[in-house]
């Protein structure tokens, strides 16, 4: 359950000192905030920066349709016709401000990669698919939570391995940011913004992760800001619809004290987290997507008490760890390790996880798919793991792993480790 302090965050009017006073206006479409590009001429105008005036309230309003027959779920019109855009999908909508965008040459040509693309990334989908109905046995799924930590915007694998989990906990470095304001954009703009998509696209079609170097450009782009726009095209790929997205405060006193102007004392990345609930293109119960953003080393931790608490909450719960860069080998991460070891009951990940000697112990069992491969990453002191070398070789009659999972993407390199206790 989620803890009652659990508020909206106040969204208001950014009044910047600087070199320019500037106000900007905060508009807000069916309970999406859509923040304009910033004016100001100072490159710390953020760190300048203080919230005043009212809290907005974020409105139903403009157009929300397409209730399933005998259901009282909405699903977001404004924000699911943009998501539908961004993967290259013509809605269907009388709106003449999308219509004109869907005519430019620009989306066709978006549509056609996107198209090209997604028909390749449907193989991979439909052979993860299979290999869960037969592999992956978890009781009780549709009352259980996915704790994916360093996921970054990776929703596609989270619901393609865990479609039936009611909720979803992705916790990572990115910045959530917010839906492009479509009606707003111009036709060079809409161009780009789309480029911006395939290239934030390119590496999880490809080698399903992303590079986390790589990401840190393609998601702070003038026209593509964060990760909820890359989370909510996978949403409209996957044929969801969006019910809401909403900007949430976990721990809000902690907020407006880190956010002070005259604050001293405060972690180099504050706490930013969004929600998002959608449902199936027919309806239904709605599941829903936390996304919170920031440092999970042990330090940065500190600043922020009551965070693992607030994750090990989420019983039962299942975790999901792939492509996380060794960080759960590094005892930087020993918190979020043993939070993930004394909440979850089930894990799937690859060697990028939880150190295998955690696993290979009372109470959990644990099942080897694929093989492994020694990592690659340049420049890495740590992560190769001999046990689980040789728990591979003494079994040579493994199951293949019929997807790439992990870094070793290509010619079925991929390991996979299930354990549960």
């Amino acid at each position: 359950m989620l803890p009652r302090a659990l508020v909206l965050m106040k969204m208001t009017a950014v009044i910047v000192k600087g070199e320019t006073d500037a106000e900007f206006e905060v508009k807000s479409y069916n309970n999406i905030v859509f923040l304009p590009r910033r004016t100001m001429r100072s490159d710390f105008w953020f760190v300048k920066a203080y919230l005043k005036s009212l809290i907005l309230v974020f409105v139903l309003g403009l157009s929300l349709t397409n209730a399933r027959a005998g259901d009282n779920i909405e699903f977001n019109r404004r924000a699911t016709v943009t998501a539908q855009i961004l993967a290259g999908i013509s809605p269907v909508v009388g709106d003449p401000a999308i219509e004109r965008l869907t005519k430019l040459e620009a989306f066709a040509e978006h549509e056609k990669w996107m198209a090209s693309q997604w028909s390749q990334v449907r193989n991979r989908i439909s052979a993860t698919e299979s290999w869960r109905a037969h592999e992956v046995k978890i009781q009780n799924a549709q009352n259980r939570t996915l704790l994916y930590p360093f996921s970054g915007p990776d929703f596609l694998n989270a619901y393609i391995l865990f479609p039936d989990h009611p909720r979803y906990v992705f916790f990572s470095l990115e910045r959530p940011g917010t839906l492009p304001d479509l009606e707003s954009v111009t036709p060079a703009q809409f161009g780009k913004l789309l480029q911006d998509v395939r290239d934030a696209f390119h590496d999880i079609f490809q080698r399903n992760y992303f590079i986390t170097d790589y990401m840190n450009k393609q998601l702070t782009t003038p026209w593509l800001r964060g990760t909820v726009p890359v989370m909510a095209t996978m949403m409209a790929l996957m044929n969801l619809r969006i019910v809401r997205i909403e900007p949430i405060d976990l721990f809000p006193d902690l907020t407006r004290a880190y956010d002070a102007p005259d604050a001293t004392h405060h972690p180099r990345r504050i706490m930013r987290s969004v929600r998002i609930d959608f449902v199936g293109a027919n309806g239904g119960t709605p599941q829903q997507l936390y996304y919170i953003s920031l440092d999970a080393t042990d330090k940065a931790l500190e600043f922020y008490p009551g965070f693992l608490d607030w994750v090990g909450r989420h019983r039962p719960a299942t975790a999901l760890l792939k492509s996380a860069s060794y960080l759960l080998h590094d005892n930087q991460f020993e918190k979020v390790r043993a939070i993930i070891l004394a909440t979850a009951d089930f894990v799937i990940q690859d060697d990028t996880g939880i150190p295998f000697r955690f696993l290979n112990q009372p109470p959990w069992h644990v099942k080897l798919y694929g093989r492994y491969s020694k990592p690659t990453m340049k420049g890495l002191r740590y992560g190769y793991q001999p046990d689980l070398d040789a728990a591979y070789k003494a079994k040579p009659d493994l199951p293949e792993l019929p997807f790439p999972f992990g870094y070793h993407w290509k010619g079925r390199q991929s390991g996979l480790i299930m354990a549960n206790r």
